[in-house]
């Protein structure tokens, strides 16, 4: 007969002992508690050693009403019904650990949950930036009449999972953002990714950003100012995202290689139909870095928080995009290096576009410019000022006659790092000599053709 009523008479003893104990402890504490009180915990305690002796006879007989049968029954069939006993009286607790599932914080994704073998990852995550901005235009309500507006945002909230399933190969990343301005969620990661056992290659398919420049690459949540670069915004479309497939080669040494097709790049949350029911046939681009020194994972970031080695990467990137008859090429060439605290970042975007024009003119057009910036993590403290200069110059003949198609946007600001990237404060201000002939509300900047424009924001950001 199987020892399991004993292990329970063993724990039930071991149960009533305990709390004979604890009884008998908490009867000595008043001096003066009569006897008929400690009889009636007697009689109490009797009751339940009786109820425990009972329970534990039900068990026993149901024990041997599964374990009946044959007596030639062999002794593993007594065993395995001893087994569904254990199963069925350990309830959810065996089904958790047959699955064998475990959760963490990580510093640098922070929350997840896994399998112990590693095949299943689930880690779920939010950003929430919150925002002041305040901007200032001359000359916006005519000659001598500027305008101040101000006012809060909640500039981006994104919910999302990433991970991998049913092996490290199979990687995927899925989220949404609200929009700034009622609330409407849009999809804009949707991709599972297969990497090729054995090799430096995978297959990504789905809804993501086309590799073009690192700026615009680079996550919502590692940049360094509160925002993106007016030249990253209006030529590489910093949060556009493209449906399509693409190869990605990364040797997890000096070279990372991707190269993509697309229904064209910046065209997301559509269906197949073709043009003209998208704005393009197709896109085809492709990207290369090469990292000389430092690790990959400090160059997902615009800053030198937390490198703990020196890191210097170069890369160029192009895009052919094709919707007859027109054409746009685009090109972006980009150098990071970090070193002891100290970040250095340097780009050139272009857009070549055919037949464009806007004022009556069908010609090629080509828009163009460069940015550079510059970061600091004072030695001790979670305190970096930084510094940003970006220059983009329109082509004529996408505007009126008389516009001022050359932007100079100056930025300068500071980040504090409560803990890292998952709480920050950011607080920068913007400064465009000329103003800038097309809005980019996204970072708060909006028409002021040919006069001077003053932007600040103060940012707090929260990830988990």
């Amino acid at each position: 007969m199987s020892k399991l009523p004993d292990a329970f008479v063993r724990a039930a003893c071991a149960a009533l002992f305990v709390s004979l104990a604890g009884r008998m402890t908490a009867a000595q504490v008043p001096a003066t508690q009569p006897d008929s009180d400690l009889r009636q915990e007697v009689r109490e305690l009797r009751a339940e050693m009786e109820q425990m002796k009972a329970h534990d006879q039900e068990l026993e007989k149901e024990l041997q009403d599964r374990s009946a049968g044959p007596a030639t029954a062999p002794a593993d069939s007594q065993a395995a019904a001893a087994q569904r006993v254990i199963q069925e009286a350990d309830g959810q607790s065996f089904v958790m650990s047959s699955i064998g599932l475990g959760a963490g914080w990580d510093a640098s994704r922070g929350a997840y949950i896994a399998s112990d073998d590693g095949n299943f990852l689930l880690h779920p995550f939010v950003l929430l930036q919150m925002r002041d901005v305040t901007n200032q235009r001359d000359d916006a309500k005519g000659p001598g009449e500027s305008e101040t507006e101000n006012g809060f945002e909640t500039r981006r909230l994104q919910l999302g999972l990433d991970g991998n399933a049913f092996s490290p190969d199979f990687t995927y990343r899925v989220f949404v953002q609200a929009d700034r301005s009622g609330g409407e969620t849009t999809l804009y990661d949707a991709w599972v990714k297969y990497h090729l056992p054995n090799t430096a290659w995978s297959i990504e398919g789905g809804q993501f950003k086309a590799p073009l420049a690192h700026e615009q690459m680079v996550f919502d949540r590692t940049l360094l100012a509160a925002d993106r670069t007016l030249l990253d915004d209006v030529l590489a479309r910093g949060e556009a995202f493209s449906q399509g497939a693409m190869a990605v080669y990364d040797n997890q040494n000096a070279v990372r290689v991707k190269a993509d097709f697309t229904n064209g790049y910046g065209i997301n949350d559509m269906n197949f139909a073709s043009y003209p029911a998208r704005p393009a046939n197709f896109g085809i681009g492709a990207r290369a870095e090469y990292k000389f020194m430092g690790q990959w994972r400090d160059y997902d970031q615009f800053t030198a928080y937390d490198d703990k080695d020196d890191l210097l990467v170069a890369d160029i990137g192009g895009d052919w995009t094709e919707a007859d008859p027109s054409d746009a090429i685009r090109q972006a060439a980009d150098v990071q290096w970090d070193h002891q605290g100290l970040g250095l970042y340097a780009a050139y975007i272009g857009d070549y576009t055919s037949r464009n024009g806007t004022n009556g003119s069908e010609g090629n057009t080509y828009d163009g410019g460069a940015a550079a910036q510059i970061s600091y993590l004072i030695g001790g403290t979670n305190l970096e000022p930084f510094g940003r200069y970006d220059y983009l110059h329109f082509d004529d003949k996408e505007f009126a006659a008389r516009t001022q198609t050359t932007v100079h946007e100056f930025t300068v600001g500071v980040n504090y790092y409560f803990k890292g990237q998952n709480a920050k404060l950011t607080v920068d201000g913007m400064y465009l000599p000329n103003g800038s002939p097309v809005d980019d509300n996204g970072s708060g900047v909006l028409v002021s053709n040919g006069h001077e424009e003053l932007v600040a924001r103060v940012q707090f950001q929260l990830a988990l």
